[in-house]
């Protein structure tokens, strides 16, 4: 079992062409890549899944897709997984469809406090990103909500924990201590001139760690 990069995607936030630098990303390493942009046209979102697409299986590569918020636009391509935000359908909603369509992808959502983590998982969420942990350029004003706080969430849920927020190579360790499953980032890659890069070196230093989450966060490996 080891801790999964899931890779968020971000209009603003990177040097290359996105496409390739989330296909880099996806070479360097990265196990998931969720394409997130709110104010995109739903027509440029499936252009921009059916491109990453293209170039994973260009590159042979297993990465996971999955889209925030648009699950008719995950149901439509099939993808892995959709990640649900605060204005998305609810998750019991989803996990309904889910259920009724028999679309085998993942359902996720963002929470910040231990709160919100328990009624996502109750209501059929299967993972939470909760964060943010470190102080984030994605959310300035607002404080981070601490190690101590991820710990207990982890602690008290029994479906996979992605820590967010603030998250590179130097503090990875301490957020991987924690037991979560894995950590989701943005700047610490797409920030990066060399994508690939970024992703590998953050990939091998969560390797060497040799910290086992306390739950895996894709089901085959809890399969096994």
């Amino acid at each position: 079992m080891t801790p999964v990069l899931h890779m968020i995607s971000d209009r603003d936030r990177h040097q290359l062409p996105l496409i390739e630098a989330l296909s880099e990303a996806a070479e360097g390493g990265a196990d998931v890549i969720q394409i997130r942009d709110k104010k995109m046209p739903v027509l440029r979102t499936l252009e921009l899944v059916k491109n990453l697409k293209e170039n994973l299986n260009r590159l042979h590569l297993a990465t996971k897709i999955f889209v925030n918020d648009r699950m008719d636009l995950a149901l439509a391509e099939k993808l892995d997984g959709v990640h649900l935000a605060a204005q998305s359908l609810p998750v019991a909603t989803a996990h309904a469809l889910r259920n009724q369509l028999k679309w085998q992808g993942m359902l996720g959502c963002s929470v910040h406090s231990l709160e919100e983590a328990m009624f996502a998982e109750n209501a059929g969420a299967d993972y939470v990103t909760f964060g943010h942990v470190f102080p984030s350029a994605s959310h300035p004003q607002l404080a981070p909500r601490g190690l101590a706080a991820l710990s207990l969430v982890v602690e008290k849920l029994s479906i996979p924990v992605l820590a967010i927020g603030g998250i590179d190579e130097k503090n990875v360790e301490s957020v991987l201590a924690t037991g979560c499953s894995g950590v989701a980032v943005i700047g610490a890659v797409l920030d990066a001139e060399n994508p690939k890069e970024a992703a590998y070196r953050l990939k091998q230093t969560m390797l060497a760690c040799h910290i086992a989450p306390k739950t895996p966060f894709f089901k085959e490996e809890n399969e096994r």
